[in-house]
């Protein structure tokens, strides 16, 4: 078969499987003292095919559940803790490129496990934390405010 029919082949049948994969993220942020909230993001991936510089390239649509911590101070004999109010909001990100991969040409290897190892190594708990920690969290004021956030499990619904 001509390389170019089968990369084409290729892209066809990544786009075809792999758009709009549905995934959803656990994660905790700081609400108190030793007391943590829990959350969950939802949304998709989507893996295209740049033929040009023979990569895949994997996006993410992400949406948080409704964020917010009320102003809060806690204290004790050994330190005291503040913890700024953060506004009610939701993190969201559009089509927001997260990884890209190499493959090879020709395509003779299992190029379902290929994708999926790649979206394995894109979206992870610390890829996912990394980028809800980019957002900046508004506060009662003009100022930001960072809350803490600890993804504990990513799951993808193949």
């Amino acid at each position: 078969m001509d390389v170019m029919v089968e990369e084409f082949e290729f892209y066809r049948k990544v786009r075809a499987n792999y758009c709009n994969v549905p995934i959803m993220i656990w994660f905790t942020y700081r609400l108190s003292h030793r007391h943590n909230k829990t959350a969950i993001a939802k949304g998709s991936f989507s893996c295209g095919v740049n033929a040009h510089s023979q990569k895949l390239e994997y996006t993410i649509e992400l949406e948080t559940e409704m964020i917010h911590r009320p102003h809060s101070e806690s204290g004790t004999i050994l330190f005291s803790s503040v913890y700024q109010e953060i506004v009610p909001q939701v993190i969201s990100y559009k089509n927001y490129m997260i990884h890209k991969q190499r493959y090879r040409v020709p395509i003779t290897y299992d190029w379902h496990e290929f994708v999926r190892s790649g979206a394995r190594a894109g979206i992870n708990a610390m890829s996912m934390q990394a980028l809800l920690r980019k957002w900046k969290l508004r506060g009662a004021g003009d100022g930001f405010v960072d809350a803490n956030f600890k993804v504990t499990k990513v799951q993808f619904d193949w």
